[in-house]
């Protein structure tokens, strides 16, 4: 796209949290951003240009706030109706049969944008047939700034489910607390987690044996809703099926942490030795998890699946 009739957009004209006042493209014409929408973190930012920034001549002058006429397409004028439904994968089942609380996690993802991070909302709750209402997701300590009819693809997980939804800012609100409502979805997907749907990590843990008390620093090789494969500093005098706490933390957000606290049993161990070194490993398995760190975890495993596709 980078010929006389396109418009290179640079770094200085990109900000977290600034709506653009046009439509922003890669450099094969696909779609970015729409205009009115904002860069919801650093790391969007820096993903839009590596694959190269580019807006339409005649789209306005600079990142400034989008004019007053509504910015967002209507549904249906973004991608194709057919388009949209390829994106939301799995069995169809009524939303109510979620039965969700308050205080869940949910990932909201623009639907409209290519590159985009997944934001985490808290559910305040929902009025059947009505709307959703969920807290706005918070970008560097503030309020993310959402424009009515703003697209979201919705994802949460429950059980050994992944349920994912389409569904549209009704409004924005920011007394007395920054919260959406969220058109409410008739309908969402469900997916069946596999057991086998892990990635390969490189986190900081600890492993505290509830016994003895005994805790120590570990790495995370293998993770997965299920549970996880460990390296240990040295080997482990146990036998299969004793309890152990796995502790680490996962990043959800750009500024968002969460603690994951999980009480697991071991199910094997082993200890390799190699030209230089030994390594010793350890199998655990998950007991029941929240469903906000059951979220967490397999938000990361899917992130990860998809940079290494």
């Amino acid at each position: 796209m980078d010929n006389p009739r396109s418009i290179r957009v640079h770094a200085s004209e990109l900000e977290v949290g600034r709506p653009l006042s046009w439509a922003v493209y890669d450099e094969n014409g696909v779609l970015l951003l729409n205009k009115g929408m904002a860069p919801a973190t650093e790391a969007q930012i820096i993903a839009m240009l590596q694959r190269g920034v580019f807006r339409q001549p005649g789209s306005g002058v600079g990142a400034g706030a989008a004019g007053s006429k509504s910015a967002i397409p209507p549904m249906g004028l973004g991608p194709s109706e057919d388009e949209s439904k390829t994106r939301l994968t799995g069995d169809p089942i009524p939303f109510d049969d979620l039965a969700m609380q308050p205080g869940e996690v949910l990932q909201l993802h623009p639907a409209l944008e290519v590159v985009a991070a997944d934001v985490p909302a808290v559910l305040i709750g929902y009025l059947k047939d009505r709307a959703i209402v969920v807290a706005t997701p918070m970008v560097s300590g503030k309020p993310l700034l959402v424009k009515d009819g703003t697209l979201f693809n919705i994802k949460t997980f429950s059980g050994t489910s992944l349920y994912n939804f389409r569904t549209r800012v009704l409004a924005s609100h920011s007394h007395p607390m920054p919260h959406l409502h969220l058109e409410y979805p008739r309908l969402v997907c469900q997916t069946k987690i596999r057991k086998a749907l892990r990635a390969l990590t490189d986190l900081p843990a600890t492993l505290l044996n509830p016994a003895s008390g005994d805790s120590r620093d570990v790495v995370l090789k293998d993770l997965s809703v299920g549970g996880a494969k460990i390296v240990l500093p040295e080997p482990v005098t146990c036998a299969k099926g004793d309890p152990f706490v796995v502790g680490f933390r996962i990043k959800i957000g750009d500024d968002l942490e969460e603690a994951i606290r999980a009480d697991a049993v071991m199910c094997s161990a082993e200890s390799r030795t190699g030209k230089e070194t030994t390594v010793h490993t350890m199998s655990v398995q998950f007991k029941e998890l929240p469903k906000s760190t059951s979220l967490a975890i397999m938000a990361l495993v899917y992130r990860l699946q998809l940079r290494k596709g």
